[in-house]
């Protein structure tokens, strides 16, 4: 029993270190964003709002889904890769 929880444990610390490793970052090129807001609208963890103007994704909620890129009609939101 012992060494099977030690080697799930290890196989899941593993797991999410490459999951971290691996995320990839949606973004969006402020100087193409006009703000429109369609992105907000689209977001189904509601991880982009309208700041200043311009849209602001934030990263800890994002679950990179690129939704977003595909309704980007100034194609101002890129992801990293």
């Amino acid at each position: 029993m012992k060494k099977e929880l030690i080697l799930f444990t290890g196989i899941l610390i593993v797991t999410l270190a490459l999951f971290a490793i691996s995320k990839s970052t949606i973004f969006v090129e402020s100087n193409l964003c006009v703000g429109c807001g369609d992105c907000v609208k689209v977001c189904p963890v509601d991880a982009i709002e309208i700041i200043d103007g311009k849209a602001v994704i934030d990263a800890d909620v994002c679950i990179d889904c690129e939704i977003c890129i595909k309704t980007c009609t100034y194609n101002a939101i890129r992801k990293n890769k």
